[in-house]
């Protein structure tokens, strides 16, 4: 008798109250949520990790990179899992690899030294928030037909809400309580996948894989306008997670500011914005044009990176923050975008999509993280940090984040190319 054969009489026990599928929606939400703690949690204890520990602004950008490596592999071999195990199975696996990998995070360092620990823990974590990514999409896409669009921003707003949350809880209870429980705060957000292994396990789930083998009609994926799509979602990923990454030792480090005032008025705006932006596009997006609304989102995220990057406390805090409502449309939005210009894409398309904004996820931190260690030991930065009375690390940061903003400059490239050859296919 197999783990899930175990649990049969509780997917009856689903079946028979009838759960609609807002429950569905819900358990999505929490995977959403899963995500969003197994991203962002790490990011906030960056500052620890470097003062307590060592470790070097290229090694924080390596576990970024590995994160979404790890992620990307896993959107590489997602469809084969969900095909192979189904959509419930899945998320149950997906949920159980991500508490599994957040308690490692707060439990190894205590065992072996800090970096092989926190790679350990990003190899689980990664796992599990990456075929996460791939499965809710699809799953929200399937159940809400003619209100796609709109569920899919309140969907990806949960990942805002769930590093509001992971921000508030973790910066209050370190000043609180002072850093020494850090290792405390992952094995608490582990509670969140351990909850939606419960919900996986009882809610409806659409038999997805099993319709796209029976549908007479293939997705057709590889057209130049779904290419263009791809490009969309790498600078989607990297616009957005570069910021969200990189905010709260920004503020720290580049700014100057206590971390409790740095992550409120640096990630914790950021994150409260982006998920504003995706609750009012949920409601009022069907009165925007989708094209029109990237690429103003996309000029606006420029803008805000050339101002965080050059501009000085609270007014560079403030376009670290602003940030977060200028990227929010984005990633959720190709998602609605190509659901709607390539019929039957599925599992299929939504997978290839995640996979490439998680390659602009992994390309825009690692770019910064490196740019900074680079810029830092630069003598004409030295030089200028010596003139203005400056630190090193400050300058590099403000050039390692000032070099993230040629990725919503790209996506305004590619947005304006798209108006004249989307419909050519």
């Amino acid at each position: 008798m197999t783990f899930f054969d175990f649990f049969g009489t509780i997917l009856w026990f689903g079946e028979v109250i009838s759960l609609k599928h807002k429950s569905t929606i819900l358990a999505c939400e929490f995977g959403i949520t899963t995500q969003s703690a197994v991203n962002n949690l790490m990011p906030l204890l960056f500052v620890i990790f470097k003062d307590r520990f060592g470790l070097s602004y290229t090694m924080i950008a390596n576990i970024i990179l590995l994160n979404f490596t790890v992620q990307i592999a896993t959107d590489l071999i997602a469809i084969k899992i969900l095909r192979l195990l189904d959509y419930r199975k899945s998320g149950v696996l997906a949920q159980a690899s991500a508490a599994f990998g957040l308690i490692m995070f707060g439990v190894l360092p205590h065992f072996i030294p800090i970096y092989p620990a926190l790679i350990t823990a990003t190899l689980f974590m990664a796992f599990g928030g990456g075929l996460l990514e791939v499965m809710v999409s699809p799953i929200v896409d399937s159940v809400t037909e003619g209100q796609s669009s709109a569920q899919m921003n309140l969907l990806h707003s949960f990942f805002s809400w769930g590093q509001v949350a992971v921000i508030l809880t973790a910066t209050t209870a370190i000043k609180i309580f002072s850093e020494e429980i850090w290792w405390l705060l992952p094995i608490f957000w582990a509670l969140v996948p351990i909850i939606s292994i419960f919900m996986f396990l009882v809610v409806p789930i659409p038999d997805i894989a099993l319709s796209e083998r029976q549908s007479a009609e293939k997705p057709k994926l590889f057209s130049r306008t779904f290419f263009l799509m791809c490009f969309l979602m790498i600078t989607a990923g990297a616009a957005e997670i570069t910021m969200a990454e990189w905010a709260s030792v920004f503020a720290q480090k580049g700014l100057g500011i206590s971390k409790f005032l740095g992550d409120i008025l640096g990630p914790c705006f950021f994150a409260v914005l982006m998920g504003s932006g995706r609750v009012l596009y949920g409601f009022f997006g069907n009165r925007l044009n989708l094209k029109n609304a990237l690429t103003f989102s996309a000029v606006l995220c420029f803008f805000c990176y050339i101002v965080a990057a050059i501009a000085n406390s609270y007014i560079a805090l403030f376009a670290c923050g602003l940030t977060g409502f200028s990227v929010s449309i984005m990633w959720p939005g190709v998602y609605s975008y190509s659901s709607h210009i390539i019929k039957n894409g599925g599992t299929a398309m939504f997978g290839i999509l995640a996979l490439c904004g998680d390659v602009g996820c992994s390309l825009g931190s690692w770019v910064t993280g490196r740019v900074t260690d680079l810029a830092s030991g630069l003598p004409q930065v030295m030089a200028f940090a010596d003139k203005h009375g400056l630190q090193y690390e400050q300058i590099g940061l403000k050039i390692g984040l000032g070099c993230a903003a040629i990725f919503p400059f790209l996506m305004v490239l590619a947005l304006i190319f798209s108006k004249s050859h989307t419909e050519k296919g």
